[in-house]
């Protein structure tokens, strides 16, 4: 009889352990970029190779630019040069002191208005040449900042922190309109999980969350629930959601799969660094070491003369008390049999 009850609990117990089972995920980089040439040309030299470590504004290719250097050479040489400015400013020095004698000699009636009339418009163009002159060196200081930019297209940078995850090309290939390389951001990790729509309405933005890598001795790591999609898709009848994690110290790898929890677990279930697994046993009272897992059952044999059998069973890792606190389900019931007298 007692095992047609711990039957029945088994199968009961089943579907509420499924619920609370972990989601499944897979861990992404923050943010992700292809470096690419917005010009054409030949692929000088590529100064990282897949795998390094790379920060913002770092150069990582040269696209070739002799063309473009010699460019920067000559508009530096045009804003430099004051020949024209002197020139300009000699000229309205000269028509200012004619305009002067002029208009002396007009006062004087030695010279026609004619004269002065002359004099007057050659001191205004002057005048003109000079404004003119300042306002082209205004110009070859642009013309100096156009260039460097020109230039600057052929160096690419990283536009952030972060690791180049795969290298496109090579030195000597004519580059245009593809990608060179992707680099990742990992310093922040973030995963996409497929949520049942009966928890819809339960997990909101800034919740948090426990996320476990599908590696060895992986521990749960905290994360924040950053996105909730506000639409549950008919065809699967489930929702998204994105998880953010701080890896600052790059101890989680991009691209893992994951489950995750939204409730935190227990300190048995969650090895924290530097602690270790229980393997074989307490070593100082010699007891053998507990099963873990998330259906367990253990049954105490009855007492030869007692009469009374008692049948346990934890779902979750923890037997009792304990084993809801991890999120499982812990259940104990206890049957007893009075012994009957014999018919003689």
């Amino acid at each position: 009889m007692i095992r047609h009850v711990l039957a029945v609990l088994c199968i009961g117990a089943m579907p509420l352990a499924a619920a609370a089972a972990p989601l499944g995920c897979l861990v992404t980089p923050e943010q992700t970029a292809e470096i690419g040439t917005p010009v054409a040309g030949v692929l000088a030299s590529v100064a990282v190779e897949r795998g390094d470590r790379i920060h913002k504004g770092q150069v990582l290719a040269v696209i070739s630019s002799e063309v473009e250097r010699a460019s920067v050479d000559v508009a530096n040489t045009r804003a430099r040069s004051a020949a024209e400015i002197s020139a300009s400013k000699a000229s309205l020095a000269l028509a200012r002191q004619r305009l002067e004698r002029t208009a002396d000699l007009h006062r004087r009636d030695f010279v026609s208005r004619q004269a002065l009339d002359q004099a007057e418009a050659e001191f205004k163009v002057a005048e003109q040449k000079l404004a003119q002159s300042l306002d082209q060196q205004q110009i070859n200081a642009r013309e100096v900042q156009i260039a460097r930019a020109q230039l600057g297209q052929r160096q690419l940078r990283a536009p952030f922190d972060g690791v180049v995850i795969d290298r496109l090309a090579h030195p000597g290939e004519r580059v245009e309109d593809r990608p060179l390389m992707r680099i990742a951001s990992i310093d922040r990790l973030r995963a996409e999980v497929v949520v049942p729509a009966a928890q819809f309405g339960s997990l909101a933005e800034g919740m948090p969350a426990w996320l476990t890598p599908g590696l060895p001795g992986a521990s749960a790591v905290p994360a924040i629930i950053s996105l909730v999609d506000p639409v549950i898709d008919p065809a699967s009848n489930t929702f998204r959601i994105r998880l953010s994690l701080d890896n600052t110290g790059h101890k989680v790898p991009a691209g893992v799969r994951c489950t995750v929890d939204f409730e935190q677990p227990a300190l048995s279930d969650s090895v924290r660094p530097g602690d270790r697994r229980p393997s074989s046993g307490d070593p100082a009272t010699g007891a053998a070491a507990r099963p873990t897992g998330y259906q367990r059952m253990s049954a105490v044999p009855p007492a030869p003369e007692v009469g009374v059998r008692r049948a346990s069973m934890a779902l979750g890792g923890q037997p009792g008390p304990a084993a809801s606190a991890a999120g499982g389900l812990a259940l104990d019931y206890s049957l007893s049999v009075q012994p009957q007298p014999r018919s003689r």
